[in-house]
């Protein structure tokens, strides 16, 4: 019983950490892949986009990684788009040929945000 008690804190360290790193990644993704330019998160960020602070209570892990691959399969090309109230032209970029390991990361980072 010990044992296994034991295993299960390490599991448990284990998948804290690499969602703690993985966060972490995406946060720095958010910055360096330019999401920054239009999005704030946390008063952070541009206003072109809609606000990402609380998005990850809105939109699940699998549309915000279609989001980020195709925004068109949500939203058409430079039509009038309302988030949240407010109104936007989806004018944003795919990102089509960023890795999937950083696909996951950012849309992991974004879809931390309560």
């Amino acid at each position: 019983m010990k044992k296994f008690a034991s295993s299960l804190l390490i599991a448990a360290a284990l998948v804290f950490s690499a969602s703690t790193v993985f966060a972490a990644s995406g946060a720095s993704l958010f910055s360096s892949e330019g999401c920054v330019a239009c999005h704030a998160i946390n008063g952070q960020g541009g206003t072109v986009g809609p606000d990402l602070s609380h998005v990850g209570s809105s939109r699940s892990l699998s549309w915000i990684k279609a989001q980020i691959i195709n925004p068109d399969s949500h939203f058409q090309p430079n039509t009038s788009v309302t988030i949240n109230g407010s109104s936007y032209i989806a004018i944003m970029p795919g990102h089509k040929s960023m890795s999937s390991s950083k696909v996951d990361a950012l849309a992991g980072y974004l879809e931390s945000l309560k």
